[in-house]
C-alpha cells in the first residue's frame, strides 16, 4: 500500500504516490540549482513547471489512479535538465495568437508563424474573404475564439515546432517585433484602432473581473428571482386555464416547482456559499430529467390537441321597434368557471330597415375535425334582446367538465343605416379594414380623458359620435377617417404611413403625389388642420372644403376626400328629430 499525496503545479492539482513525490522534489530542486545564476531563472522555472503540468495532466485522465514514480520518470525524461543534450527532432507546429505582432487579435501573426508565410499576406486574404458575404470576419472570429495566446516559452516553442525541453525553455529568446508591423498597423489603421480599443477594454475587464463577476452574479440571481416570481404567477394561471384535469395540472405544477427549487439551490450553493454545509445529491440532479421529460411530453400532447381547427357561424336577427339601439355589455365574471373575454366588433350595412344582425363566430381546436367540432359545443355564451336593448356577456365560459382546447368567440354586430346606438363601451375604429369596422373596447383612459359609454349615429360605413360634445367638433374616430382620406388622396404610400405624412411638411415628403405639385401650398394648409396636436371643429371643415375646391386638377366626380368632408358637414348639421329611414 503506497501513500498518496496531493500536489499543485502551475495551478493544477495532481495526485501522486509518495515515491513519485520524492522523485519530483529532487528533480525540481536540481532545476532550481541550475537556474540560480540566471536573471530570468524564476520565469524559466515557472515555464518548466507548466510543461511538467501539461504532461502530468495527460497522464491523470483516469481520476481513480494516482501518478506513480515510473510515469513521473518518463515525464522527467521528456523535459530533461538544463544541461541535457539537444533533441534535433522536429515536431508539428501548433497555432497560437501572437500578441506581440498583432494588429487586431493576433490571429494572422500567429498563423503566419504556424504556416511560415508573411502575416501581411494572410491579412490581405482575410480582408478579401470579408467581401465574400463576410466570410473573412467569420473565420477571423472563429480563430480568435479558438486559439490560445502565445504567452509563455512553451507556447512559443510549440508554435515553432521545437522540443519543449528544459534546455530549450531556458535557452529560448523571445523574437523581436517585426520591423514591418508598425507599417502594417498604419496600412490597416481602422483595424488597428479597433484592436487597440478591444485590448484596452479587455485589459480593463480582466483586471476588474472579480468586481464584474460579483455584480453580474447578483444581477443574475435577482433576474432568477424575478423570473421565479412570474413563473409562480404563471403556475397559478396554468391551474386556472383548465388545460388538464386538476390532478394532472397539480402534478405538472409540482414538476415545475421542483426544477425551480433545484436550479436556485445549485446556483446559490455554487456562487454564494464558499463553504457549503450541504451537497446537492446526484440523484436529485439526475431526477430532474423526469419532470423535464413530463413537461416536454405535455407540450407535445398539447400541440397534438390543436392539430385541427374548426369554426361555426351562428346568425341571429332582431327587429327594432324604433330607430334606436342600446348595447349593454355585462361585465360580470362567471364564478368558479374558466372564462375568456369575447371579442366584439360593430359594423354598418347598407340596409335602411330596423333589422339588427348578430354574427357569433365560434372556433376551436382538436385532435381531429370531429373533436374540434365537439369542443365548440363546450362553450357557454349568453345574450338577450328586449325592448331595443341588446345585452351581451363580456365573457364566455366552459361547461362543467370541459377542457380548454383553444376555443374562441368573436361577435360582430351589424347595424343598418341611421340608427342611434347607445353603447356601454366605446367604439374604436379599425383603420386597416375596408369598409371600416369598429372594435368594442372596455372603458379606458387616454391623455387624461376617460372613454366610457358613447352615443353614435350609423351612417354610410361609419359610426359618428352623437353626443353634444361632438356636435361642433370631430371625434378621434372621425378625424382618423378624415386623415386616411387625405393621405389616400394626396400621397403615394400604404395606409400605415399616414401618421408620418401628416406630421411632415408636404414639400419635404417624398411620398407626396407630384400630380398635385401646383397645389402644394393648398395641400400644406389642409395638412396643418389635421395635425394631431390641434382640435378639429366644424368651422375648420368648412375652411378645408373651400381649400380643396381650389385644387387645380379637375375631377370627373368629386374627390373622396372632399366627399367625406361634405359627409361630415352633413352629419354635424343633422339633429336627432330629422333622422328618418332612408336619410343619409
Amino acid at each position: 500500500m503506497n501513500k498518496v499525496v496531493s500536489i499543485e503545479i502551475a495551478g493544477q492539482v495532481f495526485w501522486i504516490d509518495e515515491e513519485a513525490y520524492d522523485v519530483l522534489q529532487a528533480y525540481l530542486k536540481k532545476i532550481r540549482l541550475q537556474l540560480v545564476d540566471d536573471e530570468c531563472g524564476s520565469d524559466i522555472f515557472k515555464d518548466i513547471e507548466l510543461r511538467i503540468a501539461e504532461l502530468l495532466y495527460a497522464l491523470s485522465s483516469d481520476e481513480k489512479k494516482a501518478i506513480v514514480a515510473e510515469q513521473l520518470n518518463e515525464v522527467i525524461e521528456q523535459v530533461g535538465f538544463i544541461d541535457s543534450e539537444d533533441i534535433d527532432a522536429e515536431f508539428p507546429r501548433k497555432s497560437y495568437l501572437d500578441p506581440q505582432n498583432k494588429i487586431l487579435g493576433g490571429v494572422c501573426a500567429g498563423l503566419a508563424i504556424r504556416l511560415g508565410v508573411s502575416a501581411f499576406i494572410l491579412r490581405l486574404v482575410f480582408i478579401g474573404l470579408t467581401a465574400l458575404f463576410g466570410l473573412g470576419i467569420a473565420l477571423y472570429l472563429i480563430f480568435w475564439i479558438s486559439l490560445d495566446t502565445n504567452s509563455n516559452r512553451n507556447a512559443a516553442l510549440a508554435a515553432q515546432g521545437k522540443a519543449r525541453t528544459a534546455k530549450q525553455i531556458a535557452a529560448f529568446e523571445a523574437p523581436k517585433e517585426n520591423s514591418l508591423v508598425q507599417l502594417q498597423r498604419i496600412i490597416f489603421l481602422p483595424v488597428s484602432i479597433v484592436g487597440t480599443l478591444l485590448t484596452v477594454i479587455g485589459n480593463h475587464f480582466r483586471n476588474r473581473s472579480k468586481g464584474y463577476l460579483f455584480v453580474f452574479k447578483n444581477i443574475f440571481v435577482f433576474a432568477l428571482l424575478f423570473v421565479t416570481f412570474f413563473l409562480c404567477l404563471g403556475l397559478y394561471e396554468f391551474n386556472q386555464s383548465r388545460l388538464f384535469f386538476w390532478p394532472i395540472s397539480w402534478g405538472l405544477s409540482a414538476a415545475t416547482i421542483y426544477l425551480i427549487v433545484l436550479g436556485l439551490t445549485i446556483y446559490v450553493r455554487e456562487y454564494y456559499l464558499t463553504r457549503s454545509n450541504f451537497k446537492v445529491k446526484k440523484i436529485l440532479k439526475v431526477g430532474a430529467f423526469i419532470p423535464i421529460a413530463i413537461i416536454v411530453s405535455v407540450v407535445v400532447f398539447l400541440n397534438n390537441t390543436q392539430s385541427e381547427y374548426q369554426k361555426k357561424l351562428v346568425e341571429k336577427n332582431f327587429t327594432l321597434s324604433q330607430r334606436q339601439l342600446q348595447l349593454k355589455f355585462n361585465e360580470q365574471n362567471p364564478l368558479d368557471k374558466y372564462a375568456e373575454q369575447v371579442l366584439y366588433h360593430v359594423k354598418t350595412n347598407t340596409s335602411e330597415n330596423n333589422q339588427i344582425i348578430l354574427h357569433i363566430d365560434y372556433s376551436s381546436y382538436g385532435y381531429t375535425t370531429v373533436k374540434a367540432k365537439e369542443n365548440i359545443h363546450t362553450m357557454d355564451y349568453f345574450f338577450t334582446f328586449d325592448n331595443n336593448t341588446l345585452e351581451l356577456d363580456k365573457y364566455w365560459s366552459l361547461k362543467e367538465g370541459a377542457l380548454n382546447r383553444g376555443q374562441y368567440i368573436n361577435v360582430t354586430i351589424e347595424i343598418p343605416q341611421n340608427i342611434i346606438v347607445t353603447s356601454s363601451w366605446p367604439l374604436t375604429i379599425n383603420r386597416d379594414d375596408r369598409p371600416y369596422h369598429y372594435s368594442v373596447r372596455e372603458q379606458y383612459t387616454r391623455g387624461g380623458v376617460d372613454f366610457s359609454s358613447g352615443r353614435y349615429l350609423s351612417n354610410d360605413q361609419y359610426f359618428h359620435e352623437y353626443d353634444e360634445d361632438f356636435r361642433n367638433k370631430l371625434s378621434d374616430n372621425e378625424r382618423n377617417v378624415l386623415m386616411d382620406k387625405f393621405c389616400e388622396e394626396f400621397f403615394i404610400s400604404e395606409s400605415w404611413g399616414c401618421w408620418s405624412n401628416i406630421q411632415r411638411l408636404v414639400s419635404e415628403n417624398s411620398r407626396f403625389d407630384r400630380a398635385f405639385e401646383q397645389d402644394i401650398e393648398i395641400i400644406e394648409q389642409v395638412r396643418k388642420y389635421l395635425l394631431p396636436d390641434r382640435s378639429l371643429f366644424v368651422s375648420n371643415l368648412i375652411e378645408m372644403n373651400d381649400l380643396v375646391k381650389g385644387v387645380s386638377i379637375e375631377y370627373p366626380v368629386m374627390s373622396e376626400f372632399q366627399k367625406h368632408i361634405e359627409h361630415l358637414l352633413s352629419i354635424k348639421s343633422t339633429s336627432e328629430k330629422n333622422i328618418k329611414p332612408g336619410s343619409g
